[in-house]
């Protein structure tokens, strides 16, 4: 009798601890990405061009501009987009720092799960479904680019020409790379901090669908980056101003950064 209690315990544990772990997990997802504690903030002016392209300035910047004459064309678009930073203190740091960093997995959270209806009926998602692709197209073309950066120095390190380290890179990044949707899961995962660490980096999205407030980039902790959006528009120009703070230049053949 005691043995069968002894396994019906040990049975239970094993059921309800990863369980107890989850639902721990899901509990502290809100303070993960959206931390209670006050934050270094940079406020950024994000412009989109009537010919697709981004422009970025800070408010200052474009006070001295337009006092020198500057004027955007017609039919140019704006957002202003807060950068909050929780690890350094300064923005711009923690978001170079967190996404140049070497990773060994990396996750780009594309929303809730109602994503998936933009390719059936697009017309029942809460925003848009052009701008949310457009969006997290941009954002899986940057992540993994930088991505591959590393192993292919990795690659080139290890005695490889530049053609394999290539090549050592591009498979190295698609087997490393995670989509998710902000299901309980992914939220527990992060709230747990077993995504969205300095081992593996996490890219959430949040826009009106997901219930987006303001248009800002948070970065909570190492490895985590949470982009939250008033409109799916406002997200792809926040993609937009993390190419320009870091300083990212897209090679000529690739124009992923237009439109």
């Amino acid at each position: 009798m005691n043995r069968k209690l002894l396994a019906v315990a040990i049975l239970l544990l094993i059921v309800l601890a990863p369980l107890g772990y989850l639902g721990y997990g899901y509990s502290k997802f809100n303070e993960a990405v959206f931390p209670a504690k006050s934050g270094s903030s940079s406020t950024y002016l994000v412009f989109k061009l009537p010919d697709g392209r981004y422009i970025s300035f800070t408010p200052k910047e474009y006070v001295n501009l337009t006092i020198r004459g500057f004027k955007l064309p017609p039919g140019t678009k704006g957002y202003l987009v807060n950068i909050t930073g929780y690890v350094t203190g300064i923005p711009e740091v923690d978001l170079n720092m967190t996404l140049m960093a070497p990773y060994q997995k990396f996750t780009i959270v594309v929303g809730s799960p109602s994503v998936k209806i933009c390719s059936s009926d697009p017309e029942r998602f809460l925003g848009n479904c052009a701008e949310r692709t457009a969006a997290v197209t941009e954002i899986s073309a940057l992540a993994a680019t930088l991505f591959k950066r590393y192993y292919y120095w990795k690659g080139l390190q290890e005695g490889m020409d530049n053609a394999s380290a290539k090549a050592y890179a591009y498979e190295e990044t698609l087997k490393r790379h995670e989509v998710r949707y902000l299901t309980f899961l992914t939220k527990a995962l992060i709230g747990a901090g077993r995504i969205g660490n300095r081992k593996h980096l996490a890219i959430v999205l949040i826009g009106p669908n997901e219930g987006g407030k303001v248009n800002r980039i948070l970065i909570p902790r190492r490895g985590l980056i949470v982009l939250e959006g008033k409109s799916d528009s406002a997200l792809r120009a926040e993609i937009a101003l993390m190419e320009n703070v870091i300083g990212f230049k897209w090679p000529e053949e690739n124009q992923t950064s237009r439109g």
